[in-house]
């Protein structure tokens, strides 16, 4: 429809919201783009809720963040964003980031992260 977005125009704000939240430490821009039952998942293993990524998002230190998107995919009612993350100027991690639609809304459900 015209004046609609498509779904990729929305899993690509929803993206950019989770971007601007990280850059900013603001765990209150990010709370509405994770699912409830958000996991993250790290290169050693080490899985995190979506409790315990808002609460570290606090303590982190305030360095300026910087995020590249790769790639974006819509998949039916499953998305997924690829990207790199960058911190003063240097590489830190590469991500992939899924979306779901649920409900008839689309929200975060899970990150790989690698270094």
């Amino acid at each position: 429809m015209p004046g609609h977005p498509s779904d990729l125009d929305l899993i690509l704000a929803l993206d950019d919201r989770w971007n601007a939240a990280y850059h900013h430490r603001d765990p209150g821009r990010l709370t509405t783009v994770l699912a409830d039952d958000w996991l993250g998942f790290y290169h050693d293993g080490t899985t995190v809720t979506k409790q315990e990524l808002l609460t570290g998002m606090q303590t982190n230190p305030t360095t300026p963040l910087i995020f590249e998107r790769h790639a974006a995919r819509v998949h039916g009612d499953t998305a997924i964003t690829r990207g790199t993350l960058y911190a003063a100027g240097q590489r830190v991690q590469s991500f992939l980031r899924v979306y779901a639609r649920q409900d008839g809304h689309w929200q975060a459900v899970s990150v790989q992260v690698i270094p």
